[in-house]
Parts: C-alpha cells; sequence; structure tokens
C-alpha cells in the first residue's frame, strides 16, 4: 500500500454518513448508494497526493485526503453523485478486505464466543456513546490553537477575532461528527475527530468558509471557558515603530509641561510640526494624529481665541504622554503596543448582521478644509453607537460641500433611501463592512432592510442613557489608555428648554434644559454663517417653545455639552440639518 493510500484509506473511514450527507446532501448520498448496489465499479491509480478514480460509466475522478479539493469530469459545480460513490465504494472494498482479514486471523473459539453474544452492543461502545463522544472530540479544546491555525493568513486571524467581539448564539449537535451552529449567521460547521481544521465541514466555500470554521471553533471554545483572543493577537499584530521618535516626543511634551502655556513660544507650533512629520515617517499614526490634535489646541491658545480650553490641552497632552511612555518602556504585549501606535488607514472587517437604531445626524467642518455629516446609531447587538460619515475636502477653491444636497441624496446600500429618512430609521444590515471606530463602510455588497421603527422611549440605550448631574461631573470622563478613541456620546431625558439665550462674547447659542429631575443644564449651539438661519429660529424659540418630554442626544466635549438632535416617539430631528433649512414641521410631530 503507497503512502498516500494509506492517508486516503485514514479519511474514508472518517467519511462517515453523516458526514458526507453534510457535506453534500441526503439526497445524493442515496442516489449514490444506489449506484453502487446497481454494479458500478471503481478502478483506483494511486500518485503521490492524490488518486485518479476511474467510474465503470465512464466519469473519472481526482481525490486528495480532504473534500475540500476533488476534480471531476462531470460538469457539476459542486460535489457530486461520482465523488461520494469513489469513496463509498473504497470503503466497501476496504471494510470486505478488513472483515477476510480478521476472519482468516481469528481462532475458532473466538469466532464462536463473538457470534454467542447476545447483545452485539456490548462488545464495543456506540459511537454516540458520551464518554466515547467526549474523547473522540476532546482535541477541539485540549489542541494547542498555535497548531490548528498554520495554515490561516494574519489578516484572515484578525477578522475572525474582530467578529468575536459580536455576540452569536451556537447550538451544538453531538453525534458522529460534532457540529456547531452559528445561528445568526445561519452556518454549520462540522469537525471530525482529526484535529484538523482543513478537514472541517463547511458549505460556505472559499475564504468565507475557512472563517467559519476557525469562527465555530474559537466559539466553541469560549463556550468551555477558553479565550484565545490574548494568543491570537499576538500572531496577527507585529508592532514595529521608531522608539527614536517616541523619545523625542515625550521629551518634548515633558518639556511643555516643565515651560506652561503662559511662558511657551510660538515657535513651539513648528516643533510640533517636525515631530509629527518624524511620527509618521516612524510608523506611528496615532502620536502623529495626537500632535496635530495638540497643535491646533495651541493654535487657538496663541489665537486666544474664546473656545480655547485648557482641560482639553491637558487631557490630549496626558493621553500622549503616558502612551509614549508605555512604548518606550516596551514591557507590554505586541498587541497592545499595536493599540497605541494605531494604523494609517483603517481597516474594515465584515460583520454577518447589525440592528442599528438611528439617532439623527450632525454636520461639521474641520479647520483642515474638510466637511461632512456624520449619522449615529445604537446597535442592538452590541449595545454600542456606530456612525455613517459622508466627508469631502473642501480646501481645493473647486470642491464645494453643500450639506442639503447631501442630506437630500441616496444612500449606497437602498436606492430609494435617502440619508435624511436613513438618520432616523431603524435598520437591519448584513454583512456589512465596519472598522475598530464602529464606523460603517458605504461597500455596495451590504444588504440593508427597513424595519418597524421602535419608539425611542422603549429603547434600552444602556451606558449612552445619562443624566444631567454626570455630564457635570468632569471626572466622570472615561479614560481608557489602551482603547480607540471614541467621542463622548450621551442621551438626556428632557422635560422642557428653560431657556434661550445668545452668548455674544463667545458667539454661542445656549439653549438651558431642564431634566426630568428637575435638573439644570446648558446645551452649546456655536455660531457660523452656515447655522445662522438654526441659531435664528432656535433663539426666537420658533417651532421648540412648547417642546416637552423628549430626549436629547449630545457630544460631551468639557466644559461645553453639544446637542446632535432631538428624539421623541418614532420621531427624529437632527438640529442642524432639519432646522437649519426650514424643516421645523418636524418640530410638530415631537
Amino acid at each position: 500500500m503507497s503512502g498516500f493510500e494509506q492517508k486516503f484509506g485514514i479519511f474514508a473511514k472518517l467519511c462517515t454518513e453523516d458526514y458526507l450527507i453534510r457535506y453534500a446532501n441526503k439526497g445524493l448520498y442515496k442516489r449514490s448508494l444506489k449506484e453502487l448496489d446497481n454494479g458500478v465499479t471503481v478502478h483506483y491509480t494511486w500518485n503521490e497526493a492524490a488518486v485518479n478514480c476511474q467510474l465503470s460509466d465512464g466519469i473519472q475522478c481526482t481525490l486528495e485526503n480532504t473534500l475540500d479539493h476533488w476534480e471531476c469530469s462531470c460538469p457539476a459545480d459542486n460535489i457530486c453523485k461520482h465523488v461520494l460513490i469513489s469513496i463509498l465504494y473504497y470503503q466497501r472494498q476496504y471494510e470486505a478486505e478488513d472483515q477476510v482479514s480478521q476472519a482468516v486471523d481469528a481462532s475458532p473459539g473466538e469466532l464462536d464466543s463473538a457470534s454467542n453474544v447476545d447483545d452485539p452492543k456490548a462488545v464495543q461502545a456506540p459511537d454516540n456513546h458520551p464518554l466515547v463522544t467526549e474523547s473522540r472530540f476532546r482535541w477541539m479544546i485540549e489542541a494547542d490553537i498555535s497548531s490548528l491555525i498554520k495554515s490561516y493568513s494574519s489578516s484572515l486571524i484578525e477578522e475572525v477575532l474582530f467578529r468575536l467581539r459580536y455576540p452569536e448564539q451556537i447550538e451544538i449537535v453531538d453525534d458522529s461528527l460534532l457540529t456547531v451552529r452559528l445561528v445568526k449567521q445561519e452556518i454549520e460547521v462540522s469537525f471530525t475527530e482529526e484535529a484538523s481544521l482543513a478537514k472541517a465541514l463547511c458549505k460556505v466555500k472559499q475564504t468565507a468558509g475557512h472563517m467559519a470554521k476557525l469562527e465555530a471553533l474559537l466559539r466553541y471554545r469560549m463556550q468551555h471557558g477558553l479565550n484565545d483572543t490574548e494568543a491570537l493577537s499576538g500572531k496577527v499584530h507585529d508592532a514595529k515603530y521608531s522608539i527614536e521618535t517616541v523619545r523625542e516626543c515625550r521629551s518634548m511634551l515633558a518639556d511643555l509641561l516643565k515651560t506652561g502655556l503662559a511662558r511657551l513660544p510660538q515657535s513651539y507650533m513648528a516643533q510640533l510640526e517636525t515631530l509629527a512629520i518624524a511620527a509618521h515617517s516612524g510608523q506611528l499614526p496615532d502620536v502623529e494624529r495626537s500632535l496635530r490634535g495638540i497643535q491646533g489646541e495651541l493654535q487657538l491658545f496663541f489665537n486666544r481665541h474664546v473656545r480655547f480650553s485648557m482641560q482639553s490641552v491637558l487631557d490630549r497632552v496626558s493621553k500622549l504622554y503616558l502612551a509614549l511612555q508605555v512604548l518606550e518602556e516596551e514591557k507590554v504585549s505586541a498587541f497592545k503596543q499595536s493599540q497605541l501606535i494605531g494604523r494609517f488607514r483603517s481597516k474594515y472587517y465584515t460583520v454577518p448582521a447589525l440592528h442599528l437604531y438611528g439617532l439623527g445626524a450632525d454636520a461639521w467642518e474641520t479647520r483642515s478644509g474638510y466637511r461632512g455629516i456624520t449619522y449615529y446609531f445604537h446597535c442592538f447587538d452590541d449595545q454600542e453607537i456606530y456612525t455613517y460619515s459622508d466627508v469631502r475636502a473642501v480646501y481645493y477653491e473647486d470642491h464645494q460641500f453643500s450639506y442639503t444636497e447631501h442630506y437630500s441624496s441616496f444612500t449606497p446600500w437602498l436606492p430609494n433611501l435617502s440619508f435624511r429618512q436613513f438618520a432616523g430609521e431603524e435598520v437591519q444590515f448584513r454583512s456589512v463592512k465596519v472598522n475598530e471606530e464602529h464606523r460603517l463602510s458605504s461597500g455596495e455588497s451590504a444588504k440593508l432592510t427597513l424595519l418597524s421603527r421602535t419608539e425611542v422611549e422603549a429603547v434600552n440605550l444602556g451606558k449612552y442613557m445619562q443624566d444631567a448631574a454626570s455630564l457635570l461631573d468632569e471626572h466622570s470622563r472615561p479614560f481608557e489608555l489602551f482603547s480607540v478613541p471614541k467621542e463622548q456620546l450621551a442621551m438626556i431625558k428632557v422635560a422642557r428648554i428653560v431657556e434661550k439665550r445668545f452668548d455674544k462674547q463667545a458667539q454661542d447659542l445656549i439653549l438651558t434644559i431642564e431634566s426630568d429631575k428637575g435638573e439644570t443644564l446648558d446645551l452649546t449651539l456655536p455660531y457660523s454663517a452656515e447655522w445662522q438661519t438654526l441659531i435664528k429660529r432656535l433663539e426666537s424659540g420658533y417651532g421648540v417653545g412648547t417642546l416637552e418630554h423628549f430626549y436629547a442626544f449630545v457630544r460631551i466635549e468639557q466644559p461645553r455639552i453639544y446637542p446632535i438632535s432631538f428624539l421623541k416617539g418614532q420621531t427624529v430631528i437632527s438640529l442642524k440639518l432639519d432646522t437649519g433649512y426650514g424643516r421645523t414641521e418636524r418640530f410638530g410631530r415631537l
């Protein structure tokens, strides 16, 4: 017997009825058995890594010791009966030879004692016996995960790890195979007794099938109390960066803290720019972004701008300084280092399903010459806030961005759904791409379904539902070094708007709201020529004077709180976009 024939013999023995039915289907399996019963035979020609199977009806197949790779001369695109016949014929031939061999080797007494057993099951425990089953698939828990994923690329492992962040119910069927069903994705993966992901069965083909096999195994292990995230993350992230640049940046920030802002020369801005360029070439994208953020804050300080915030500068400098200190010491894992380093380009991963609830939209413009609209959604699956941003660079003279035009345009996922409607819908996404910051991709491969919108009062907003007192407490600001920077967002339950005033010095419209607990809170809308219509309407009270018992969705940038939208029942009003252009009829529905 050749070396490959031995491998194929082991593989054929593992191809149980349940295994083949799950890989193909029951009808195809029965037709294959019928063909064999009608006299179809197979001639095998063994090669080093494959076997050529010549069927008596003229069809030729080439098989390996896995069902992931096969060829057949018939026109079928998927696994065909000829492949099953080639495996089943070998099983019958092998079993017949094995029975003859056992009969020759056995003594007459042994044959008699075996034939006189009243209960055949007493000779050998059945395959589905709990103890046997547990031992057959124990490798799924006990095997070293590193050895199981040797054939997986780092990018594929990274995407599977990302998908593990989302809850997914699994169902386990334990018979001749151990089948793990990913309920939400409607995918089944069946594992054999052999400790190999390549031998697992999944009807999803190619890359998606490989990911499903690894995800099913990892979720099965998680259900048994094993968490492989840290071990796998080390294989994905290879943190390479310039340690010299890290030291230079930390030294410069230390000088800033010693000197203080009052004695800081304007030439410091040039030093920041030089270090930001060095951080870019030193493979430190998040350090570069943080340096430019500090640069923007200091520009407000040197210009004596009314919106300069000392607290914002301290927050940015403190977080960057601590991150640089951790990178310089090089004592944390490559995974945590990569969290501090960041990426130049955000990577998007496919998430099987997302159930989102529209919270409104906000229009914005940066000092660096970008304009855009960001749409906010609460996710029922992981209780996080997701965003979609439509952004354009407008620093060139011929580039324009009309908020009304983009707000009225249609989404890439449903041709008849405008972004204005999208901002206030409850939707279900399938196969949508998202990144670490929970931003949605505009990829058209995602499938979007509109759902009946739940009233906002009935939605569990979890950690985002806050009271006025907690928003005013500066010590409540979240600080997480090993996490993606996030906007600080909150939902407040408002009883009424008690005062509207325009601060001429700060050029801000202040809306003083009263919570349902009697607490008051100031919401700030900065003035700009783009929003003068909005400012005038809200200042005069037109459309909002009678608003009572609604929710305010806000962004917190201490010490100011900026409102994004008002919500009540099934209605959402995006303040800048729905009131700045005369759409105050929506206020009447609150």
